[in-house]
């Protein structure tokens, strides 16, 4: 007997299929390319796995998100890849009915840069309401938002580099940390999870950071000033 797919479960092996190919036509260096092409591999199974599933066994999907979890750590591990992990969920969105990923805030020291980051928001944003186009052609829909969150790696990828710099470090601090007392950003942070105001109020580091980093992974905090 010949089970037609569920028009879900073909938005979502679309999507996969269509990162697979974007992931491989990809051009960068060497090792990148050879990571990318084992995410596409993962994409791909995941999308034939999801094509599979004829509502008889959940054998397919359990193989689907296997695959789905084996590409999520690729591109984890692979930053340079300019494919986000949210990459994951945009494919399975169409399945779980969960809302789109959104993006995460860069607050970044120079306003050339806070102004691409506006441009891209606004661009996402749009791709996420144009559901018409979605749903009309979504190979085409899903390349234009991968083309975005290129764009958005590429400049996540300057900021880092560009909050990193001494220079910029008072900007940075005003961006990411606000005493719970006075409201200033001279704060300095021990790596016992407190952290002491130039004023002399002593907080959480949690309470501190008014960013969406975690821990040392906020450029704010400097670690060869922790004790």
């Amino acid at each position: 007997m010949t089970t037609t797919a569920h028009p879900l479960q073909i938005a979502a092996a679309t999507r996969a299929r269509t990162a697979a190919n974007v992931a491989r036509d990809r051009f960068t260096a060497p090792n990148t390319m050879r990571a990318l092409q084992f995410i596409a591999a993962h994409l791909d199974a995941a999308a034939t796995a999801c094509d599979a599933y004829d509502g008889t066994s959940n054998a397919p999907f359990m193989e689907m998100w296997r695959c789905l979890a084996d590409a999520r750590e690729l591109i984890t591990m692979h930053p340079d890849s300019r494919l986000p992990d949210t990459v994951i969920d945009y494919i399975t969105a169409p399945l779980t009915a969960a809302p789109l990923p959104t993006l995460p805030r860069l607050l970044p020291a120079r306003e050339q840069h806070a102004a691409e980051e506006s441009v891209l928001r606004a661009e996402l944003a749009q791709l996420h309401a144009d559901t018409a186009a979605a749903d009309a052609d979504t190979e085409r829909w899903f390349r234009a938002v991968l083309t975005t969150l290129a764009k958005w790696k590429r400049l996540e990828g300057s900021v880092t580099v560009d909050n990193a710099r001494s220079c910029n470090r008072a900007r940075v601090a005003e961006l990411h940390l606000k005493c719970i007392a006075c409201g200033g950003s001279t704060i300095r942070f021990t790596v016992r999870e407190w952290a002491v105001c130039a004023c002399g109020k002593g907080q959480t580091w949690g309470d501190a950071m008014v960013c969406d980093c975690g821990g040392y992974d906020c450029p704010a905090i400097q670690r060869d000033d922790a004790n």
